[in-house]
């Protein structure tokens, strides 16, 4: 499983410190609001909007606002504890 961060309002650094601070093994991404952007593709319209995606990139479940129980459970069903 990869998880990615897309960020849309802070500079590079902002996230980078933030990323150095937190320790955080995964990717931080900067994301545009363009009409091919990220964030109209995938239908961000507040933050965080959460996605979990399959093996055949296929979103199999979203949240606006962060729901851990949610997650988990999209999480259990693609065998994932």
């Amino acid at each position: 499983m990869n998880l990615v961060a897309v960020n849309l309002g802070d500079s590079k650094a902002v996230i980078n410190q933030y990323a150095a601070e937190g320790k955080f093994a995964f990717p931080m991404v900067m994301g545009d609001n363009t009409p091919n952007g990220i964030f109209k593709r995938y239908g961000v319209q507040a933050y965080p909007t959460n996605y979990v995606i399959d093996s055949r990139g296929i979103v199999v479940w979203r949240s606006v606002g962060f729901d851990e129980a949610g997650m988990r459970a999209a999480l259990a069903k693609l065998g994932i504890k």
